[in-house]
């Protein structure tokens, strides 16, 4: 486990402690550690997204979704 030692504006402190979410966890290193998880987490959703949009408007993709589509329409349609 790596320590850091942070340091946070008054203001914030205040929020956390007054919304209560300081005594949802067992420390404040817990608190942080699932914030950043979910930052990260976050982050590696929109980088798909955006992936994912980009992917979607090159014609080889399109293509490749095309024939996908082609080639398993009889095995959906069986599970109608």
């Amino acid at each position: 486990m790596v320590r850091k030692t942070i340091a946070l504006n008054d203001e914030l402190f205040k929020t956390l402690e007054l919304s209560n979410l300081t005594q949802q966890y067992q420390s404040f290193s817990e608190l942080v550690s699932n914030a950043l998880t979910l930052l990260i987490e976050k982050q590696q959703k929109e980088h798909y997204k955006n992936e994912m949009i980009k992917a979607s408007q090159d014609p080889l993709y399109k293509n490749d979704m095309l024939e996908v589509n082609k080639s398993f329409k009889f095995s959906d349609e069986e599970l109608v």
